[in-house]
């Protein structure tokens, strides 16, 4: 494999398992890219970059339970960053890389490139991530993966608004060398294939719950939060306005989970009041039974985003995956994924027009409401068209061969252009494409790897009344040998011991100091081959621990 395909995986367990409480959209697609990774990823060696070796183990044990054969791990962490040369990219399921970039400017802003990858971004602190792609210290070897061609609009305006503001402040053309490509986000489609196991799960759920061989149900699975998902009104209406208009009997299963028991309380009391004439069902959707098995018992998938939260959306690509046409919304990146006429059914949705609501944007910025309190008011204003809803779902109620004509269609769709199959080279792609731009680009130097992050010793060296320098001689102080134990292994001295070397190794160059009237730092550095800097440094230790004196500069 060449070494420019590869990438170090930022692992933090929580973006990469669904078994947690809180089962978040982010959290999916993260398990599912790193099994998509491990299985279809053209790579001989698989890195890790975490800060701390049980994050690390993490990852291994993870790795494992997939896969007995999965190549080897290596660990790399930040006082190891030099070794990210090796897998050449830093991959981070996330928007927030700027903190990467000044990382790497203490080896080298052509030591590895970064990929970010985009999710919810309508945050104030993804915001303030898209604003670093205008100042921190990226290059075009770097890369923020768009999942929709909706984000990357979004981006584009959020940077063309930023750099406004500084050319406008500081004068000159901003630089905005980050590649923004667009990359869909991925499902592995054979955990979506029918077997017999959900075809006999189907069977027991359809007769456990009284639903009839004609009866039609309508699924819905992601998290059920009405202000940031998707508000179920339009849906309730709609499924009740089409109930009334047809002669089958109308299921609705509704598999997720509740952030509180007042939004619990909002769907179920909801549901009752706005479709009463359709059985509504809600499961579980953190429970893996549930998850691997629903999507069989189901006859048309929906999900209505009006949500400025999603992004994406990868339930209705699932759903395709087994095989179950879509009614969705026309919103955001659904419209890339389902095909209005094709594999499912797109329904209008209308938003207030630009002017209408930076009133909103200012109250969640001084903190009057939260962000969830924000998205959910910009929810409330944005309208799903629900009798153009409640027609999407009668034409596929009643039309069984159009449901089965564009769950194929969906299903072929699928594989062929979401499967992680398909998707995982086209990461290696660009990972490749920013090696090669980084190759070829001129190395850069910096006197201040981080501007706002200086060498203490150089920021505040005006405090002290001398400096200690290469030249500085030391002497030993009285009874000093044999004590160095003494000081690092005490409170009153170990503050530092985690980046000293050992108290024999210190022990050694107290004896050094003692055989001589005085030694300059740089004799003592050169004897003991360490480097300068260091030197002074534990110079610096044994002289507050009064161990030597530093003789006065002349």
């Amino acid at each position: 494999m060449s070494n420019k395909r590869n990438a170090a995986i930022f692992y933090e367990q929580e973006g990469f398992s669904t078994g947690g409480e809180r089962l978040l959209g982010r959290q999916s697609a993260g398990e599912s890219f790193l099994k998509g990774y491990l299985k279809f990823g053209d790579q001989d060696q698989l890195y890790c970059y975490t800060d701390h070796p049980g994050k690390f183990k993490a990852f291994e044990s993870q790795i494992a339970s997939w896969s007995n054969q999965a190549p080897p791990s290596t660990w790399i962490n930040p006082m190891t960053l030099g070794r990210m040369s090796e897998p050449g990219c830093l991959f981070y399921s996330g928007p927030s890389i700027g903190p990467f970039a000044w990382q790497r400017r203490h080896i080298g802003t052509n030591s590895f490139s970064l990929c970010g990858l985009t999710h919810t971004i309508s945050s104030m602190e993804v915001m303030d991530t898209f604003g670093d792609l205008a100042i921190a210290p990226f290059e075009e070897w770097d890369a923020l993966i768009c999942t929709s061609v909706s984000v990357k609009k979004t981006v584009e305006h959020v940077l063309a608004n930023y750099s406004e503001y500084l050319e406008q402040r500081n004068g000159g053309k901003v630089k905005l060398p980050v590649q923004l490509p667009i990359i869909p986000l991925g499902i592995n489609c054979d955990d979506f294939a029918e077997t017999p196991e959900k075809l006999a799960w189907r069977k027991t759920f359809r007769e456990s719950h009284k639903i009839g061989a004609d009866d039609i149900v309508i699924l819905y699975v992601g998290r059920l939060a009405a202000h940031a998902k998707a508000h179920p009104l339009p849906m309730y209406q709609a499924l009740e306005i089409a109930a009334a208009k047809t002669n089958k009997k109308l299921h609705l299963v509704q598999a997720g989970w509740f952030a509180t028991a007042a939004i619990e309380n909002q769907f179920r009391s909801g549901a009752r009041k706005f479709c009463p004439s359709v059985n509504c069902i809600f499961l579980d959707g953190r429970d893996m039974d549930v998850r691997t098995n629903i999507w069989q018992a189901a006859d048309i998938f929906t999900s209505l985003s009006d949500n400025i939260q999603e992004t994406f959306g990868i339930t209705p690509v699932e759903a395709m995956a087994a095989g179950l046409p879509v009614v969705a919304t026309d919103w955001d990146g659904y419209r890339e994924t389902v095909r209005h006429g094709i594999d499912g059914l797109l329904v209008r949705t209308t938003m207030p027009a630009a002017g209408c609501g930076l009133d909103l944007a200012y109250r969640y910025q001084v903190g009057i409401d939260s962000y969830d309190r924000y998205v959910g008011q910009v929810g409330l204003f944005t309208n799903v068209d629900t009798q153009d809803c409640a027609n999407a779902y009668l034409t596929l109620i009643e039309d069984s061969a159009l449901r089965n004509r564009m769950g194929a269609a969906g299903k072929a769709r699928a594989n062929e252009v979401y499967d992680w199959n398909v998707l995982i080279p086209t990461y290696q792609d660009l990972w490749a494409d920013l090696a090669d731009r980084r190759i070829k680009a001129e190395k850069n130097v910096f006197r201040t790897p981080v501007p706002l992050r200086d060498d203490p010793f150089k920021l505040f060296a005006h405090y002290p009344t001398e400096l200690m320098k290469p030249q500085t001689r030391v002497r030993i102080c009285e009874k000093a040998v044999g004590k160095v134990e003494n000081y690092l292994g005490d409170t009153m001295g170990n503050g530092a011991s985690i980046i000293m070397p050992n108290a024999a190794t210190i022990e050694d160059f107290v004896k050094a100091i003692a055989d001589a009237e005085t030694l300059s730092l740089q004799e003592l550095a050169t004897a003991f081959k360490m480097p300068i800097g260091k030197m002074i440094r534990i110079a610096g230790w044994l002289a507050k621990m009064n161990l030597v004196s530093v003789v006065k500069a002349e």
